[in-house]
Order: C-alpha cells, then sequence, then structure tokens
C-alpha cells in the first residue's frame, strides 16, 4: 500500500498544497476512521439523543399550528403528545420528552394531530378569552 504522506505529497517537498493541520497524519487518520464509523453506525443508534429545532409553530387567528418533522425510523404509534401549561409536549420521537412553547393559550379539548408526508401537524385551538363586559348601572 502507498506511504499516505507521499500520495498527498509525491515529490517529497518540505511545502504543500495541504494546510500543516491537514498534513499530520494523525489528525487526518483520527478524522477519516471517525467519519466511517460515523457512516457505518446504525439508524437505531443515531436516534438523536436532543430534540431537533426543526419544527415550526404558528400562531394563527383562531389556532396555533405546529409542524414537526418525524425521522422516517420513528415509530409514528410510539409517539405521545399532550397540551397543558402553555405548552406542547411530544415524546417517543427523541431519547427525552421535548416541551414546545406556545405563543398563545390554547384550549386543552379541542386538539387535532394529523401525521402526513413524514410530519405531524398539530393544531390547537386557541383558548377564548375570560373577558366578559360588566355593565355600569347608573
Amino acid at each position: 500500500m502507498k506511504d499516505i504522506t507521499n500520495w498527498f505529497n509525491p515529490l517529497g517537498k518540505e511545502s504543500s498544497f495541504l494546510p500543516d493541520d491537514l498534513m499530520d497524519m494523525g489528525k487526518m487518520n483520527d478524522f477519516v476512521q471517525k467519519s466511517i464509523q460515523d457512516a457505518l453506525t446504525p439508524k437505531d443508534q443515531q436516534k438523536s439523543k436532543q430534540p431537533s429545532s426543526d419544527y415550526k409553530v404558528m400562531e394563527l387567528m383562531k389556532e396555533v399550528v405546529v409542524t414537526i418533522p418525524v425521522p422516517y425510523e420513528v415509530d409514528v404509534e410510539g409517539i405521545r403528545l399532550s397540551v397543558g401549561s402553555g405548552k406542547l409536549f411530544v415524546g417517543g420521537i427523541w431519547a427525552e420528552r421535548m416541551e414546545i412553547a406556545l405563543p398563545a393559550q390554547t384550549s386543552r379539548r379541542n386538539g387535532f394531530a394529523q401525521y402526513q408526508d413524514g410530519a405531524i401537524e398539530v393544531r390547537l385551538q386557541k383558548k377564548s378569552s375570560d373577558e366578559k363586559e360588566i355593565f355600569l348601572h347608573y
């Protein structure tokens, strides 16, 4: 097998077209080994330990819509959604349960979630205002 140093520097010159960091063969070998290991790791072991921030939260006039991408290796039947305290709780996608802050108070009774095209779309109706008019008698 051809010596890797000679492959990058075939003329044996001191100066090379590669930066000094890349001419350190130990560092380069570590990088290549780690890249190969990452590529060969089964998808089950690559399940995100930390929640992804790819989700989108949109506040509409009467509802809040949250769109959460779901990796293809995740079993949709194992996903659990709940709402309360101004947050949407998502479990079963990542190693830990995730909390998504909602921009408005939502009704806990009128929620709807649908899985389609590799994403979950959660629609939560905004809580109607507790405000009530008080009439002034004079």
